[in-house]
C-alpha cells in the first residue's frame, strides 16, 4: 500500500557518476573527473595514421593457417557430439 503524504517529491540525483555525457556534457562544463585528467598528459597521442593490413604484419603476427579439419569444425558449428 503507498503512501503519497509519506513519499516526499524531491528532485532525484543519481548516485552513479558517468564518466562521458550527461548534465556536464550537456552544459559544456568540465566535470571534476574530467578537470583532474587534463592537467595530466600521460599516455600516447592518437594519431591519424591508417592503420596496417594483414599482409603488413611481421610473421611473428600473422595468423595461423587453418587446416582441413579445423576448417570443416568451424563450417559445421563446432566439434560433433
Amino acid at each position: 500500500m503507498v503512501r503519497p503524504n509519506l513519499v516526499l517529491l524531491t528532485k532525484r540525483i543519481p548516485l552513479i557518476q558517468f564518466r562521458k555525457g550527461g548534465l556536464a556534457a550537456a552544459s559544456n562544463k568540465p566535470g571534476p573527473s574530467q578537470q583532474a585528467s587534463s592537467g595530466e598528459t600521460g599516455g600516447k597521442k592518437i594519431t591519424g595514421e591508417a592503420a596496417i593490413e594483414d599482409w603488413q604484419l611481421p610473421a611473428r603476427f600473422a595468423r595461423k593457417p587453418i587446416d582441413a579439419l579445423e576448417a570443416e569444425y568451424i563450417n559445421n558449428g563446432g566439434v560433433p557430439n
